[in-house]
C-alpha cells in the first residue's frame, strides 16, 4: 500500500472504533496507533460510560501502545477521527509519535457549532516545541457523518428502540411532516403536472435530494418507481447501530411518507419494496401509485 492507502485503510478502523462508541453510547471518537505497518493500539472514548471527561479516544490508544511498547512511542503513527483536541494533542507531543492524520478537523466541528476549543493540534505541536508531521482530511466524508447533528439524533432515538418506541416516532414523525407540507406546499405547484410527478418531487424536497438521487425507472399511468441514493441519516444511523432497515424503516417511516403524498391526493400511496433497501441493495426502491 501506498501512504494515503495505507493511512486510509487504519483510518476505517478507526471509524469502526468510533463506532462502537457510539453504540456504546459514548461521544463517537476513535483513534489506532500504528507502527512499522502493524496495529499497536486500537481505542475509542468511554467519556460517558465511564463518567471520565479525560477518556478520549486518542488518550486511550497511547495508555494502549506505552502499556505494549514503552512510553516513548516514537516512529509511531497514530490516526484518529476527529482532529486531537489541545489536551489528547500535547499528549500526542508528550509521547514522542512521528505522525498523526486525521478526518474530521476542530474547524469543520466549529462550522457544524459544535462546542470545541478552537485550538488546532498544529498549535500545540508549535508550543511544544515537537516535530510531529500531520496528514489532514483522512477519509474525511466518511468521519464527517459520525459527527452529522442529524444522524446523532437518529442514533439516539434508535439506539435500544423497542417496536413501541419505533411507533412513538413514527407518530412524531407524522406531526413534522405535516407541519412541513403545510409550510411548504405552495412552491408545490400542485394541479401544474400529473399527481405522481408532484408528490415524487414533493418527496425530493422533504428529503432535500437532487433529482438524479432519486430517479424514476418505471412509469405507468399509475404508478412510478424510483431508487432512492439521497443520504439518509436514518440508514446511517442503522449502519452504525447495526439496526435492520428493512424492519425499522418499515415501522418509523414508511407511514408517515404515505401520509406526506396522500396530502396531495388522498389516492396516493407511497409503498417500498422491501427486497431492494440499502444497505443491503445500492438504493431503496420505493413507488408512489394512485389507488382507484
Amino acid at each position: 500500500m501506498n501512504g494515503v492507502m495505507e493511512l486510509e485503510f487504519w483510518m476505517r478502523v478507526a471509524i469502526g472504533e468510533a463506532e462502537e462508541s457510539l453504540r456504546e453510547g459514548n461521544k463517537g471518537f476513535g483513534a489506532v496507533i500504528i507502527k512499522d505497518g502493524e496495529m499497536v493500539a486500537a481505542a475509542h472514548d468511554y467519556e460517558e460510560t465511564e463518567g471520565d471527561a479525560t477518556s478520549h479516544a486518542e488518550i486511550n490508544a497511547i495508555k494502549i501502545a506505552s502499556q505494549k511498547i514503552g512510553k516513548n512511542l516514537n516512529g509511531c503513527i497514530l490516526i484518529s477521527t476527529s482532529e486531537p483536541c489541545p489536551m489528547c494533542a500535547f499528549a500526542i507531543a508528550w509521547s514522542g509519535i512521528s505522525e498523526i492524520a486525521f478526518g474530521f478537523s476542530i474547524q469543520d466541528a466549529l462550522a457544524q457549532g459544535r462546542r470545541r476549543i478552537a485550538f488546532q493540534c498544529v498549535e500545540a505541536f508549535d508550543k511544544a516545541s515537537t516535530e510531529v508531521i500531520v496528514h489532514k482530511g483522512i477519509l474525511r466524508r466518511e468521519c464527517a457523518i459520525l459527527y452529522r447533528a442529524d444522524v446523532r439524533s437518529e442514533i439516539n432515538h434508535l439506539r435500544n428502540a423497542t417496536d413501541e418506541d419505533l411507533k412513538a416516532l413514527n407518530a412524531d414523525s407524522i406531526a413534522r411532516r405535516t407541519a412541513w407540507f403545510c409550510q411548504n406546499k405552495a412552491g408545490l405547484n400542485i394541479g401544474d403536472s400529473h399527481l405522481l410527478d408532484t408528490a415524487h418531487r414533493l418527496l425530493i424536497m422533504r428529503f432535500h435530494a437532487a433529482e438524479v438521487e432519486m430517479p424514476v425507472v418505471n412509469r405507468t399511468e399509475k404508478q412510478i418507481t424510483f431508487h432512492s441514493m439521497n443520504f439518509c441519516p436514518t440508514l446511517e444511523a442503522c449502519r452504525i447501530l447495526r439496526l435492520d432497515t428493512r424492519h425499522v424503516c418499515k415501522l418509523l417511516n414508511e407511514e408517515s411518507t404515505d401520509m406526506l403524498v396522500k396530502k396531495i391526493d388522498s389516492r396516493l400511496r407511497f409503498s417500498r419494496n422491501y427486497n431492494n433497501l440499502r444497505p443491503y441493495s445500492s438504493f431503496c426502491e420505493e413507488s408512489i401509485s394512485i389507488e382507484d
